[in-house]
């Protein structure tokens, strides 16, 4: 990733919201950032694009939106399809990336930009910043480890300890993550939470089986 990327970020301005946003992205990335607005409940959010001939694994990016005082939104989009119910990124597809906001609550957001930091391909090889998406893969072994306990205490202890388990706010990070994904995907997709957490687990397992993390 060149180090000019955030002088790029902070250059960016003048679109106005809803017709585009103004994409920094290094050369070479197989990822474009674009303004989506298809879901009412949700509102305005940022997509990101596949525009690679290969499927993508996992990504992180940021996007920032500056609204009409002034004030500056960032927010930094982690996906790790590997434990998405949606599987990989494919070529041409695109999927939400974050949600776009204003840094002051009711004021009309004027431009929004971003850059993709990182993303790995299906087949493990990485394009952008090692740094940027270190802290993604490195979460992956606890993921998995988290859908294994869950699997394994609804069948050992009933539905019960299964739910108290997936809503512990104490789990930390990457647990509380996973946790509320699961839940979503679940719900989005009108199965059983624990045959979500089967089905992420299974995948996620054989990401492992892979040699992927």
């Amino acid at each position: 990733m060149k180090p000019t990327i955030w002088a790029i970020l902070l250059l960016a301005c003048g679109l106005a919201f809803g017709q585009k946003l103004q994409d920094a992205s290094a050369n070479g990335s197989p990822l474009s950032l674009l303004v989506k607005n298809d879901h009412a409940e949700m509102g305005p959010y940022a997509a990101a694009r596949n525009k690679s001939d290969k499927a993508i694994l996992a990504m992180v990016a940021i996007v920032r939106a500056t609204d009409e005082k002034g004030g500056v939104h960032p927010c930094h989009s982690y996906m790790d399809y590997t434990f998405k119910s949606g599987g990989v990124l494919a070529p041409k597809e695109e999927r939400f990336a974050s949600l776009i906001k204003p840094a002051d609550a009711g004021a009309k957001v004027t431009s929004v930009d971003g850059a993709v930091l990182f993303v790995q391909f299906d087949d493990g090889t990485i394009w952008g910043d090692p740094a940027a998406g270190e802290k993604l893969l490195a979460a992956r072994p606890q993921k998995l480890a988290f859908l294994q306990k869950l699997v394994e205490t609804y069948y050992a202890s009933g539905e019960g300890a299964f739910s108290a388990l997936l809503n512990d706010g104490r789990l930390g990070s990457p647990e509380d993550m996973l946790a509320e994904c699961l839940k979503s995907d679940a719900d989005y997709r009108k199965v059983p939470t624990i045959e979500m957490a089967k089905k992420l687990m299974a995948a996620a397992q054989s990401w492992r089986a892979l040699g992927i993390f």
